[in-house]
């Protein structure tokens, strides 16, 4: 229907309505033609604004999931340095050619051998990153000096040499052996 089609009818309707002598019958009559008319509309023209307000909030609200993603991925990933979600079991040693799963690391950061003095991990990540050949035989040696609570293992960590205790954690590009046995006596 074009527009001025559109104005007539909706001015007869409202005129009709407006004759206080209509039965119900015929009430019912201009409801339904109404209601018929009402139906039928064709949109001449798209509404833009409210497809642009739609377009804008979708739009937001993708921006802010991205965001969001962006922003978690974006997060190093490092080894845990509290004990929530530990469980209660030991390594099979404490210098592992395998990575320790993260409840075993917590229940070794709460207390050694599931009895002893809160754990020390030294972690390192030789996939990501460029480590000196004599690395891990280095950190072995110098775990083997700490038996008690120190624990050495691979793993898949943002960081070369990653240092953990309870509630604090030290991240080395190179092997400084000082720095890890201050970390360890300390």
């Amino acid at each position: 229907m074009k527009q001025e089609n559109q104005s007539e009818i909706i001015a007869m309707i409202e005129e009709l309505k407006q004759k206080p002598q209509l039965n119900r019958h015929e009430r019912r009559y201009l409801a339904k033609l109404e209601n018929k008319f009402n139906q039928s509309k064709i949109v001449t023209s798209l509404p833009w604004k409210n497809i642009f307000t739609k377009f804008f909030i979708g739009f937001a609200v993708l921006s802010i999931i991205i965001g969001l993603f962006w922003y978690v991925k974006s997060l190093p990933n490092l080894p845990p340095i509290d004990m929530a979600g530990h469980i209660e079991e030991n390594p099979p040693s404490h210098i592992l050619d395998t990575e320790m799963p993260e409840s075993i690391q917590k229940h070794m950061l709460e207390h050694a051998d599931g009895k002893g003095k809160p754990g020390i991990l030294i972690q390192y990540n030789c996939k990501k990153y460029n480590c000196e050949k004599d690395l891990i035989e280095k950190l072995k040696v110098l775990i083997k000096k700490y038996p008690e609570n120190v624990y050495l293992a691979p793993n898949n960590y943002d960081g070369k040499i990653i240092l953990t205790r309870l509630n604090k954690r030290e991240i080395l590009e190179k092997f400084v052996e000082k720095k890890i046995i201050a970390f360890i006596e300390n």
